[in-house]
């Protein structure tokens, strides 16, 4: 159950404690997002997602770009760039797919570690924001055929930190029976 309750208690946090994250958490960290499902075979060819650990605070300042809602990241003490190397496996093309099953790991590891994260879009199919895209590939020196898929702030959370009252759709909106509606 304390899966399922993680699950069912995660939030999104941007106020984080002035605290690092040691190598041995972050690297925890990553063994759970690299452990995700990805489609083909288990081997190393089929595996296309890929991370940056940013700790740098002028790499973060620069991520954060102007946008209000993305200055939080300059004091997160860890940073992580979700990519997709479509180069690994050129015939694939779920890598969004397979990224964000990665990236739901990482933050399910961070939460049951008592740390809180938030995802942050990159752009990939918004076309208002192909400058920004091009800009954060820039920053991250991305190479060709590697995708920036999120951004994942990460950090012990700052209990005083307000958090807005979840709410969902109601299950009769969402969930069908054998076909839609």
């Amino acid at each position: 159950m304390d899966t399922i309750n993680t699950i069912l208690s995660r939030r999104s946090h941007r106020q984080y404690l002035k605290k690092d994250i040691d190598e041995q958490t972050i690297n925890l960290l990553l063994d759970c997002g690299l452990n995700a499902s990805f489609g083909g075979p288990p081997k190393p060819q089929c595996q296309v997602t890929e991370f940056i650990v940013i700790r740098d605070s002028d790499f973060k300042s620069k991520l954060a770009m102007t946008y209000d809602d993305r200055q939080f990241i300059k004091d997160a003490p860890l940073l992580l760039a979700c990519c997709a190397n479509t180069n690994n496996d050129p015939q694939y093309n779920e890598w969004l797919l397979s990224s964000s099953l990665s990236i739901q790991n990482v933050v399910i590891a961070a939460e049951s570690l008592g740390m809180g994260c938030c995802i942050l879009s990159c752009f990939i199919n918004h076309p208002a924001h192909i400058k920004d895209k091009h800009y954060l590939r820039e920053v991250l020196k991305l190479p060709e055929g590697v995708e920036l898929v999120a951004l994942i702030s990460i950090g012990y959370k700052d209990e005083r930190e307000i958090l807005p009252e979840k709410t969902y759709r109601a299950k009769k909106e969402v969930i069908f029976n054998n076909y839609y509606g």
